[in-house]
């Protein structure tokens, strides 16, 4: 286009830019668990699948004491798991600091080394934990510690982000209506600020293990 066009266009009104067919956005996963497990993995998160909600909490204390925590942050982690957690806890050896989403919390939690958390949803086609502010909620738990070991029930997965907005909206899962701020977590802390090197754990956890039970 000449000078001369595009000024005669100008004259007319606001110059509108060329249409651009929109891209198709990828399909739902087949498998939401597999197609999760993968992404997570991808990302530098660790990952372990079990068969019980027991397993699940064993597991995550396992790595917790493996990390060389002796206190721990614990959220909310639900009812069938926070009447296993503090027999399961003490067995290991762990002093818990329950701590959930409100101010008085984050003094609490700053000093401590590990939060377990119970995320309330992951999705699948885009690898990541969906953490909600909620009362007892773990999303300060979730970027804060240097670790943040995240238990997850296979039937919370959604299978595509374009479930999400449906889901938090769901009564049966938020009684107390649309929560106040979600977190989707896509994988460690990292920063490649300075020289473009890749820093782990600046900005809030450097190591995330993510175990799923079914």
């Amino acid at each position: 286009m000449d000078r001369a066009s595009f000024l005669a266009r100008l004259a007319k009104g606001r110059v509108q830019p060329p249409a651009r067919p929109l891209e198709s956005p990828e399909p739902p996963p087949a498998d939401p668990l597999e197609e999760l497990t993968q992404k997570l993995r991808a990302t530098g998160m660790g990952v372990h699948l079990l068969a019980s909600a027991e397993a699940a909490l064993q597991q995550a204390l396992a790595l917790i004491k493996d990390s060389g925590a002796q206190r721990l942050g614990a959220a909310d982690l639900g009812p069938e798991l926070n009447q296993l957690l503090a027999g399961a806890a003490e067995k290991a050896g762990f002093e818990v600091v329950k701590a959930g989403d409100d101010r008085a919390a984050s003094d609490t939690i700053e000093p401590l080394s590990a939060g377990l958390t119970r995320a309330e949803m992951a999705v699948a086609q885009v690898g990541a934990l969906v953490q909600v502010a909620r009362p007892g909620g773990g999303r300060l738990l979730s970027l804060m510690p240097p670790l943040h070991v995240a238990l997850l029930h296979a039937g919370d997965i959604l299978p595509a982000l374009s479930d999400l907005a449906e889901a938090l909206k769901d009564p049966a899962r938020f009684p107390g209506g649309l929560p106040p701020a979600v977190s989707l977590i896509g994988g460690p802390s990292k920063t490649g600020d300075i020289e473009a090197v890749i820093v782990l754990g600046v900005h809030g956890p450097g190591r995330v293990e993510v175990v799923i039970w079914s």
